[in-house]
């Protein structure tokens, strides 16, 4: 028992005096060559190479993979930021398609407005046509006394309408306050 102890205790002192400072000696001084600036992996793998039974072609294997690993990431990154521009531009393309549909549907909408307001606006046209027709083959007299009793708005497109001379004429036989009246009407529009 007592030699077992004296083993036990000359292996402690071994892995306590000499291998636990070697590998914490060897640790630092690599942390300090690393911010030094100087490669010490490289050199490991280097030295490595020259050790019987490591192949140098599996250190460059674990490099080269390491190597393949770090531009496959950067492949990665690069592809994700072209998604995500790429996704960018597809929003924007989907927002200028929706305001130009708007755009369309509002221009649709008053083109149908407009056209409705050309076949009311010629509806009437060939209403106060027909009108002014029936007021052109009246006589005068008539028309005279019809004229003053419509709204002047009517009026005025009645007496547009018909001809200069019969104009004249209705004017004429109207009393004179309505002819003052139509009078100011016609030489205002």
């Amino acid at each position: 028992m007592k030699n077992d102890e004296k083993e036990t205790g000359k292996f402690q002192w071994l892995l306590f005096v000499v291998i636990i400072p070697f590998f914490f000696t060897v640790t630092f001084i690599a942390v300090i060559l690393t911010v030094a600036g100087i490669d010490v992996t490289g050199k490991l793998k280097e030295t490595a190479a020259l050790l019987p039974g490591i192949s140098a072609e599996q250190i460059a294997s674990g490099h080269a993979k390491s190597s393949a690993e770090k531009e496959l990431k950067d492949e990665n990154e690069l592809q994700k930021s072209e998604i995500k521009r790429q996704q960018q531009d597809i929003a924007a393309l989907e927002n200028d398609r929706d305001l130009k549909e708007k755009e369309i549907q509002r221009l649709s909408q008053e083109l149908r407005s407009m056209e409705e307001q050309l076949k009311t606006a010629a509806a009437e046209g060939e209403n106060g046509r027909d009108v002014a027709k029936l007021y052109d083959k009246m006589t005068s007299k008539k028309a005279a006394a019809i004229i003053p009793l419509l709204s002047d708005e009517e009026a005025l497109k009645i007496l547009k309408a018909i001809g200069d001379n019969q104009v004249i004429s209705v004017l004429e036989k109207m009393s004179p306050e309505d002819a003052a009246k139509y009078t100011n009407m016609l030489s205002d529009s």
